[in-house]
């Protein structure tokens, strides 16, 4: 699915609440979808998710794949370290963060 297709799904909140879960199998409540982003950086910020039992606030990042992460080499760039939380399309790779990020 392409990317602007899920960042469209995610900022109008058109998906199944009950049916969020991380890759491990965790339940994902979004309580705030936050503040789509037009310039560089993160799809959206100032979030709200609530990831099992712990309530997140930061930034979401959107992609199409999992692997698109690596691919854009996020794990480099500082205005990505606020992310709490990698939306995508397709799982086709695990992708380690580190919470809190470290600075």
């Amino acid at each position: 699915m392409k990317e602007a297709i899920l960042q469209y799904v995610w900022k109008h909140k058109l998906f199944y609440q009950n049916q969020l879960y991380t890759v491990d199998g965790e339940k994902v409540e979004v309580i705030d979808v936050g503040k789509y982003n037009v310039d560089g950086g993160p799809d959206f910020f100032n979030s709200k998710i609530k990831i099992g039992n712990t309530l997140w606030a930061g930034n979401v990042e959107i992609h199409s794949q999992s692997s698109d992460w690596l691919k854009h080499q996020h794990q480099f760039d500082k205005a990505y370290d606020s992310v709490i939380l990698h939306v995508v399309g397709e799982a086709n790779s695990t992708i380690g963060f580190n919470f809190p990020p470290k600075n």
